[in-house]
């Protein structure tokens, strides 16, 4: 089992953590959690970190934590420290996955599983994003593998405490969920096992207060710190209103079918196959050990679905279960013990002609056809300039393209002939290969270059190397939460609230905002941003503000906070 931690290990590496400095921040919702680890790193405000200095956080502090250690041991605050919660968390969520299906089904299982988990896309996109929802998945997934093994070992008061223990965490990282779903998804195996009566062996009349008092000292603290503004931050509109739909992102009820199938694309062809295999197992679920890993993702699948307040991102715990029930079907099929093999190969054909397609695009695309230019008529009109934008950088990236559609090309070529032959871990390997591949040159190339074209960071560089560290660089009016954490990470003098006396000092302000100062005695622009951000609507100036200037900055105003994470 080493060497098979090991591979996996070196699979995250590649995956998740290499590269993960490269991209900027260029939209809202990364640098909005980096600004409250700012405060923490910064300022050493652990318990209730203000966003900006003035917004209760929507969220609990266990990544921002995670990533201010992170700061702190490095010496340095950047994308890569931010983000490196979530790429370490992910990677080890996907060891865990190995080791608990190596050690249920065998090693071959344990690969499958950790194969299917690492590279499905909506893992990846958490794994090397600097949000709160891969520190929840990760400790949820504690707590589920942890009872599982509790009850393996028939219970007992220390193994119970440490349940609870995961079950704080979790809550710490997003809320109450973290611990809600998890003993959903405990009480459905219960009842599906006739077992009610191992609830005994928690110990709940201490293992209970002991995961509140793990999750709820804090809630206590910040509570007593923020007061009413904390509690209708975090409780009445976060924990209360979301399931509820406050937030915004309201769905209907089959609204994770489709995007449990994007985010485990191109796995999810497989369900079908993986169906059928569990249907025929319905009388030795059990037996086999499906019935916990099945009962984990219907009680998460089932109980969000019911939620008004949706994001694809929202169903990340149950992927570790999904990866599960692969390695075992898997290992099954490679060992001829599973039927309906039909449905597996129809699945690995039609992927097959996936990348086939891919890899002819990539090809043509690459050697001066621009096929890419007639997909915007089927593309939302919200996302087009994206598209184009990102088509446009291809251009520039022919030799990368060419090399990823030989790859595609090559992986259908052997998906068919391993297929075909029924030869399963080389179906497994050309699939993980590709999308490896595919995922990295994302990372690494494409991603970089489309956020360059978004991003605030080389504009505040230059800021801080134009303004000497004890003058100060305020802004006029509000800035949007990537510019305002570069200013923090960037600008020593950088005050955001503070009304400066007297000039002289520095302004950023925004182009609508400076073309109705422009001209003004005492004020000279002194710099620009190349682009308009994310929301491509203003760039950003630099001015100075000398001695004789007349200015009256306005009174400051933070933007409406979010809903929700977009």
């Amino acid at each position: 089992m080493t060497s098979g931690a090991l591979l996996v290990l070196g699979l995250c590496l590649i995956l998740y953590i290499w590269g993960l400095w490269s991209v900027p921040f260029y939209e809202k919702g990364e640098p909005r959690e980096g600004l409250v680890a700012w405060e923490i790193w910064h300022n050493g405000d652990w318990i209730l970190p203000l966003r900006g200095g003035t917004d209760i956080p929507s969220k609990p502090p266990l990544f921002h934590w995670i990533a201010a250690l992170t700061s702190l041991s490095t010496g340095t605050f950047n994308e890569f420290t931010v983000r490196f919660p979530s790429a370490l968390l992910a990677s080890v969520g996907v060891l865990l996955i190995y080791l608990a299906a190596a050690r249920l089904w065998g090693v071959g299982a344990g690969l499958v599983a950790a194969a299917v988990l690492a590279t499905s896309p909506e893992w990846w996109r958490a794994a090397i994003s600097a949000r709160v929802d891969m520190t929840l998945t990760f400790f949820m997934l504690c707590t589920f593998l942890y009872f599982y093994v509790l009850y393996k070992a028939g219970g007992g008061l220390g193994p119970g405490l440490l349940l609870a223990f995961f079950a704080g965490l979790a809550t710490l990282a997003k809320g109450p969920v973290g611990a809600a779903l998890p003993g959903v998804a405990a009480l459905l195996f219960l009842w599906a096992k006739r077992d009610f009566r191992f609830i005994k062996r928690f110990y709940l009349p201490l293992s209970l207060p002991f995961g509140i008092a793990v999750a709820g000292s804090w809630y206590l603290l910040a509570w007593l710190q923020g007061g009413q503004k904390f509690f209708l931050r975090q409780i009445a509109h976060e924990i209360i209103g979301t399931p509820l739909g406050s937030a915004g992102h309201n769905h209907n009820v089959l609204y994770y079918i489709p995007a449990l199938f994007s985010g485990m694309a191109p796995w999810s062809l497989f369900f079908p196959a993986l169906a059928i295999y569990l249907f025929r197992q319905r009388r030795r679920l059990a037996e086999k050990e499906l019935l916990y890993p099945l009962a984990w993702f219907a009680a998460v699948f089932v109980v969000l679905s019911l939620a008004l307040g949706k994001r694809s991102v929202y169903i990340l715990p149950l992927y570790p279960a999904a990866a599960l029930l692969f390695g075992a079907w898997w290992s099954e099929l490679s060992a001829e013990r599973s039927a309906g093999t039909g449905w597996a190969k129809a699945a690995a054909y039609t992927i097959a002609v996936f990348f086939g397609v891919a890899g002819v695009t990539l090809a043509v695309q690459a050697l001066g056809l621009d096929v890419a230019a007639a997909a915007p008529r089927f593309i939302r009109p919200k996302s087009r300039e994206s598209f184009l934008l990102l088509v446009d950088l291809l251009h520039g990236y022919r030799a990368t393209l060419l090399f990823c559609g030989a790859v595609s090309l090559a992986g259908a070529g052997f998906l068919i002939h391993e297929a075909r032959r029924g030869a399963w871990n080389g179906v497994l390997l050309s699939l993980a290969m590709v999308l490896m591949i595919f995922l990295s040159a994302i990372q690494s190339t494409f991603h970089p270059a489309f956020a360059a074209n978004y991003t605030f960071r080389p504009f505040m560089a230059r800021v801080r190397d134009k303004t000497p560290a004890n003058t100060p660089v305020v802004f006029y009016n509000t800035a949007g939460k990537a510019v305002a954490f570069y200013a923090r990470a960037y600008l020593p003098s950088f005050r955001p609230l503070e009304r400066p006396a007297k000039p002289p000092y520095y302004l950023l302000i925004w182009e609508d905002e400076w073309e109705k100062l422009r001209g003004r005695k005492g004020l000279t622009e002194i710099d620009a941003s190349e682009n308009a951000g994310w929301d491509g609507d203003q760039r950003l100036f630099l001015v100075s503000v000398g001695p004789a200037a007349e200015l009256r900055l306005p009174e400051a105003t933070e933007p409406a906070e979010e809903g929700s994470e977009p």
